[in-house]
């Protein structure tokens, strides 16, 4: 009850300071209602339709929390300028009530304004190259691969992001590609590119490896597995693989309560190798205590997607996005190849890693 109140009592507070806002300037006492309730609501319909909604409900819906979002968020950062405004006697609320067209038109340039740049976030990928070294006696030359996170792929985002990103892994000479969950939003079904003829239309040494995300178990885990070894991806799932003195472990997501420890999957590990984690929600960083693991990879956060979440998901992850150096081991989280929902991020940008690793 405490864990509730801690989390909704500032949410509540939020927006009753919007709903003052929209009163004060608008002068209906209606908004103390209206807006709680075009903020809860869409959240309800959610939970009741997860099961059902289709790609059109989510694109709407996508657009509406975006705007939402934003139109609370301005709402109450005016009422806290309009206190602070106050003591110089300027009467910030009473200023824009009167002059609502002009603010209006404020508002749709400024909406405009969030969209370019958003999408902008989306459809640049950016590209982070760190250099890993190791002791490995195994590895008899560095090794360059790849790795991605999050595409969600569906019936609203095509395959384009994911051919570019290919080509971008082909240009930098890659040899091998991680993917770390969430390659599907929820169902094969819904995917419209033939995804196939792109993987097929690329060439990597060492192949394409796949973990587990949690939007994998959300359309049926069995036939999206099924799909996505039909591309031609392995996929580790509570398994390993050695490519030239490299072990990488593909860990199972969270969703599956019976998947392997930590301490099982690096049970039988050659310490003698360069090991690698791919665990697609970075929650599992709290396991790592002192475990012979050299390189960890993770995704699932999207570095929160839109301000100010990206703020919620800093505050709850020991590493929500970047490079971090957690005791002797190397950790990745990705902000994503795709997003969620929206093809919107402010705050966060789609990216792909190429990493080296390389012999001391």
């Amino acid at each position: 009850m405490i864990f509730i109140l801690q989390r909704l009592l500032p949410v509540v507070l939020f927006i009753m300071m919007a709903a003052y806002f929209f009163y004060k300037v608008y002068s209906s006492l209606w908004f103390f209602l209206i807006i709680p309730l075009m903020s809860f609501l869409p959240f309800i319909l959610f939970y009741f339709l997860r099961e059902s909604r289709s790609d059109l409900f989510e694109v709407i819906l996508g657009h509406y929390l975006f705007y939402l979002n934003y139109t609370l968020i301005l709402a109450v950062l005016i009422v806290l300028i309009s206190f602070i405004g106050r003591f110089t006697s300027m009467d910030l609320l009473n200023i824009i009530s009167q002059r609502i067209f002009s603010f209006n038109i404020f508002i749709v340039i400024f909406f405009i304004g969030l969209s370019l740049v958003g999408s902008s976030n989306f459809k640049n990928i950016l590209i982070e190259r760190y250099d890993i070294p190791t002791e490995n006696l195994n590895l008899n030359k560095d090794l360059k691969f790849a790795f991605i996170s999050d595409i969600h792929l569906n019936g609203k985002f095509d395959g384009s992001k994911l051919q570019e990103s290919f080509k971008k892994m082909e240009d930098e000479g890659v040899e091998l590609v991680l993917i770390g969950g969430d390659f599907l939003d929820n169902t094969y079904k819904t995917v419209k590119d033939d995804i196939k003829s792109i993987i097929d239309s690329t060439s990597f040494k060492h192949g394409i490896y796949l973990a587990l995300g949690n939007h994998e178990y959300y359309g049926g885990i069995d036939e999206n597995i099924e799909y996505i070894e039909g591309l031609g991806i392995k996929i580790l799932r509570d398994e390993s693989v050695e490519i030239e003195g490299v072990t990488i472990i593909g860990r199972d997501d969270r969703h599956n309560r019976n998947r392997k420890s930590l301490d099982e999957l690096l049970k039988d590990v050659n310490i003698e190798n360069t090991v690698i984690v791919v665990d697609h929600n970075p929650e599992s960083l709290r396991e790592l205590n002192g475990e012979k693991v050299d390189l960890y990879l993770s995704g699932h956060t999207h570095r929160g997607q839109i301000f100010p979440f990206n703020l919620l998901v800093d505050y709850m992850y020991e590493n929500s996005r970047g490079y971090k150096k957690i005791d002797n081991t190397h950790s990745y989280v990705s902000s994503g190849l795709g997003t969620w929902m929206i093809p919107y991020r402010i705050g966060s940008q789609s990216e792909m890693l190429i990493l080296n690793l390389i012999t001391k």
